[in-house]
């Protein structure tokens, strides 16, 4: 009898510290892995994040991880493969689905990964150079698109990315045709529109408002159901006779297999920081439109994004697996 009471002590204060870890994770700092260089749209949101997650991680710091290269497919790749314990997050994204469906990739972005929350989900737009536009408003670009097929160039961040698909999705709905011009990010795309190399871009916050705020920029249309609160002259398609909606969303995922234990506190946590009304202002002034979804609502979003983009990209035989 006293062994088994010794048995039970000992399987009792086991149990005891196993929860005890449970309730003071993270018990040190937390690294996400951004599969793009510093200094991106979803770069400067998790810069964000951090700043404000020891606050609610007991003091833990967010460590940003770049890992650019290979149109994401190395990031997440590297995050595939991590130790699934809630110490390598991934940002995930909308080229987290597109780069997959463009060709081999050392990642599957539903099987790879357990969705932990949706962050952020920003509206596209298409912004004109203020100067060199011929277009008064969206009417006018799209009748001259149908008068003159594959001649208003339409720039996006990278072919096969997220703003190269959503301009594809836009295009093939409305029956136009655009002559699309890749570069290797929303930062240099912007540049191009600048300089009038290019007459239109397709992104999402923050890129080129900085540029529409002096004035050089114009956003021609938003695709959202309504208007930026930031930029509440800049009228929506749909209020110019266009129904389309699309964005650009950002949240976290964790490695397959991370218990769910630690990916309820991962949400905890990060619902807490969506929730603090200084990082909220940090997120205004970027432009960020916060939007939060569950674990399961957020795998719900990936799995349709998934099926939509890749109907768009076997219609256009985009990609490595169509040639």
């Amino acid at each position: 009898m006293k062994k088994l009471l010794s048995v039970i002590f000992l399987l009792l204060i086991a149990l005891s510290v196993s929860i005890n870890a449970q309730e003071v994770w993270p018990t040190r700092e937390v690294t996400i892995i951004v599969s793009w260089s510093a200094g991106g749209a979803t770069d400067l949101l998790f810069r964000a994040v951090g700043k404000y997650f020891p606050k609610y991680a007991n003091g833990q710091q967010l460590i940003i991880k770049n890992v650019p290269g290979g149109g994401a497919a190395i990031g997440y790749g590297e995050a595939a493969k991590a130790k699934p314990d809630g110490y390598t997050l991934v940002a995930a994204a909308n080229p987290m689905v597109t780069r997959a469906l463009m060709g081999a990739a050392p990642y599957d972005p539903i099987k790879s990964f357990e969705p932990v929350c949706l962050l952020v989900n920003n509206p596209c737009y298409i912004i004109v150079n203020s100067k060199t536009k011929r277009w008064k408003n969206l009417n006018e670009f799209m009748q001259d698109a149908k008068q003159n097929p594959g001649i208003i160039t339409v720039g996006n961040g990278g072919a096969g990315g997220g703003t190269h698909l959503v301009a594809l999705k836009f295009e093939n709905k409305f029956k136009v045709k655009f002559n699309h011009v890749p570069f290797s990010g929303g930062a240099p795309a912007v540049t191009a529109l600048l300089g009038g190399h290019i007459d239109s871009y397709v992104g999402s916050a923050p890129e080129g408002l900085p540029n529409v705020d002096s004035g050089e920029l114009e956003i021609l249309a938003v695709f959202s159901e309504k208007r930026l609160k930031n930029y509440p002259k800049a009228p929506t398609a749909k209020e110019q006779g266009y129904d389309f909606v699309d964005a650009m969303w950002r949240g976290v995922s964790v490695p397959k297999g991370t218990p769910i234990r630690i990916i309820n506190r991962i949400n905890e946590i990060m619902k807490a920081i969506l929730a603090d009304p200084e990082f909220q202002k940090d997120a205004d002034k970027l432009s960020q439109d916060l939007t939060y979804l569950g674990p399961t609502e957020f795998r719900k979003l990936i799995i349709s994004e998934y099926s939509a983009y890749k109907g768009i990209v076997e219609k256009y035989n985009l990609g490595d697996f169509y040639k």
